[in-house]
């Protein structure tokens, strides 16, 4: 377990920037709109050869009548009582603010002894005239620092690792991940419960869940340990359509759920019972066979649904029926109001991850695919025929199969359809993205089989 240093403070004074400067990469969206970030973000760093964890924060408010603000500021609360130490951020040049206040307040209470004050934005000639100010927060001396430019970080971090080592970890604080874990990417369009499943499975409230969409602003990820097997779940802002994408920092949101797809194991891509699947959706799913990940459909909010006892069944054949690209996918109902099956998602995901790693016997595939062909040939083609001379399986993170023939530009995607569909239907594939690569043998290759052929006809001809 890592020590864990937690950045705190009021929105928009450059948490995120300082948070992105220490790990040295752009690890948290970052805006001139104040309220960008939002769940905690945890993610490990190394300083002076001693691992830790950094946690970035949404912005402290006053407003605790709405929801939202509220969510906001539990999650700081939950960073602050599992933190080490506290980086609590202010912004040079403005002065001390009511919200400041109001979070220096909080801090003086819960973790006076484990908090540094940082001022942000520390780059003007005039701040050091300006910094002592900030000691009437009741916080000690000021730390002037800039995120933007890096100056004084290092100096801070010197002091901020110190005090978290001295403070030790609290009772309580994440485990750190298991490189091994399962990881699962919870993606779909905004608003289908990606985050109240997570906290589900959780059992604690660690997203902020919201009847707003967009709700989820950045990926975020968060581990547990079920039935003694490390996984990480990955929790992304709702895909919307480029389309719908108006504003820029909705196209980093869009990005950093992509980015999530492509580093995770599993893709749970996630469906509102309640309604159809949409182009958005079916977008979704191409990207994830794109990075070669394994899939599984969850229709969530099934407690809305007026079920019969083959309700779940009609819903999956019809839409494997109108969508042959949703057939070899696993489909899970859930309700993450009641809790419903929402630990089969671990368990089809780890089954999934199985699959993509398993290896068919070469003789046995190649002797099948000849069967295949020859009961269901290629479509002719004159003067450019598609021959089938071999098939294997090849090494890869996922079931990729390469094929030796004649003219493999000529493959026709329904018959690249089929073969993937007799793949499916023989091997236990179900979930995982069956790629097929066809190639030509290499003249060389095609040489050394003629001479071989040549000189043992040669050698028959002079024994008879």
């Amino acid at each position: 377990m890592n020590p864990i240093i937690a950045i705190v403070g009021r929105p928009n004074v450059g948490k995120s920037s300082l948070f992105n400067r220490i790990l040295r990469k752009r690890a948290a969206v970052v805006d001139d709109i104040a309220g960008v970030t939002r769940d905690r973000n945890y993610r490990p760093f190394g300083w002076e050869g001693t691992l830790f964890t950094l946690v970035d924060t949404g912005g402290v408010t006053m407003l605790e009548k709405e929801s939202l603000h509220r969510s906001i500021n539990a999650q700081v609360d939950c960073a602050v009582k599992e933190a080490s130490a506290v980086l609590f951020v202010v912004e040079a040049g403005t002065g001390i603010t009511a919200e400041d206040e109001h979070c220096a307040r909080l801090l003086r209470k819960r973790a006076a002894e484990k908090t540094l004050l940082v001022v942000n934005k520390a780059e003007s000639a005039r701040t050091p005239f300006e910094i002592d100010a900030f000691r009437n927060l009741g916080l000690g001396a000021p730390w002037p620092v800039s995120a933007v430019h890096g100056s004084g970080v290092a100096d801070l971090l010197d002091k901020a690792a110190r005090l978290a080592l001295k403070s030790g970890i609290p009772e309580g604080a994440p485990q750190d991940e298991d490189q091994t874990a399962l990881r699962i990417a919870i993606v779909g369009r905004p608003n289908v419960g990606k985050s109240s499943i997570v906290n589900k499975l959780l059992r604690q409230d660690r997203m902020i869940v919201n009847d707003e969409a967009g709700t989820t602003r950045d990926s975020i990820d968060s581990s547990l340990v079920y039935k003694e097997r490390s996984v990480v779940l990955i929790d992304t802002a709702g895909l919307r359509k480029k389309s719908h994408v108006k504003e820029d920092l909705e196209y980093y949101f869009n990005l950093r759920a992509i980015k999530s797809i492509d580093r995770c194991d599993v893709c749970a891509v996630v469906i509102d019972a309640s309604d159809e699947i949409g182009v958005q959706d079916l977008r979704i799913i191409r990207k994830a066979v794109e990075f070669h990940k394994g899939m599984l459909l969850i229709w969530n909010k099934w407690d809305l649904v007026d079920t019969k006892y083959d309700t779940f069944d009609k819903l999956v054949a019809e839409v494997k029926r109108d969508y042959l690209e949703l057939r070899p996918l696993p489909m899970l109902a859930t309700s993450a109001l009641t809790g419903r099956r929402l630990s089969a998602i671990i368990d089809e995901a780890g089954k999934i991850k199985e699959r993509m790693s398993m290896r068919v016997p070469a003789a046995e595939f190649e002797d099948n695919i000849f069967t295949w062909v020859r009961a269901h040939p290629h479509p002719a083609i004159p003067k450019q025929p598609v021959r089938f001379l071999g098939a294997r399986q090849i090494d890869a993170p996922y079931p990729c199969f390469r094929f030796f023939v004649t003219n493999p530009k000529n493959v026709s995607p329904i018959y690249i359809r089929f073969l993937t569909n007799r793949i499916y239907a023989t091997y236990d594939f179900e979930g995982c993205p069956v790629k097929l690569d066809f190639r030509a043998i290499k003249k060389a290759e095609r040489g050394a089989q003629t001479d071989e052929q040549g000189r043992s006809d040669h050698v028959s001809r002079e024994r008879s």
